[in-house]
């Protein structure tokens, strides 16, 4: 169990966790990481080590500059996934807990949804499912992010967005995973469905099922 501000969550390898609490030391982090990717690279298959060509050095800088997004953004937690074998990966996911505003209407799932969806891309997958953490809405789309350069056009980001309000309590989790290959859409949704059934909050007492 890996507890974090507020709530505990399980993840499993390859995924990490970012720091996101403000003056977090992101070069130490970054280099820790490096150094473990490079070394599981070394002694993964012969035929993952042989096409690997990271460094620490070059891996580190990426990783550091992309945990720079996630700081001073309210965050409870982060995390990067980058599998056996790469030297670098854009999967990430967050997750952030929305309180009620003083005075105002308590978060709800109906809400949450409609500030989430785009249908910039076609129609989103919307299923509402009860988690052990209490209801939910879980939302699949892509839409377009920002462009990277002058020259190329926006990338197509994968998402798989869910809201989650538990029993009994006035906030709202938001869990959100992101990436850019297709490839790996099936893998990621998997892992963030499984993540997802291991959520609660940290005075919880009860164990994931």
């Amino acid at each position: 169990m890996r507890t974090l501000p507020d709530v505990t969550l399980q993840y499993p390898e390859p995924w990490f966790q970012v720091p996101v609490e403000p003056g977090a030391d992101l070069d130490s982090w970054a280099v820790e990481h490096a150094e473990r990717i490079v070394r599981d690279a070394a002694t993964a298959e012969p035929e993952v080590a042989r096409t690997f060509r990271g460094t620490v050095k070059g891996i580190a800088k990426e990783l550091r500059a992309r945990a720079e997004g996630f700081q001073n953004r309210n965050l409870t937690a982060a995390f990067f996934c980058i599998p056996p074998g790469l030297a670098g990966s854009d999967v990430s996911l967050e997750l952030m807990i929305i309180y009620p505003d003083e005075g105002g209407p308590e978060p709800s799932l109906e809400l949450f949804t409609d500030l989430c969806v785009t249908r910039e891309l076609g129609e989103p997958d919307i299923r509402h499912l009860d988690l052990p953490f209490g209801p939910a809405v879980r939302i699949r789309q892509n839409y377009l992010g920002e462009k990277t350069n002058w020259f190329g056009g926006r990338p197509v980001l994968n998402s798989l967005i869910y809201g989650v309000r538990p029993p009994g309590q006035t906030d709202l989790v938001s869990v959100t995973a992101l990436w850019t290959d297709t490839g790996v859409s099936d893998v990621i949704e998997d892992w963030t469905d499984e993540m997802l059934r291991t959520l609660r909050f940290a005075h919880q007492a009860t164990p994931p099922d």
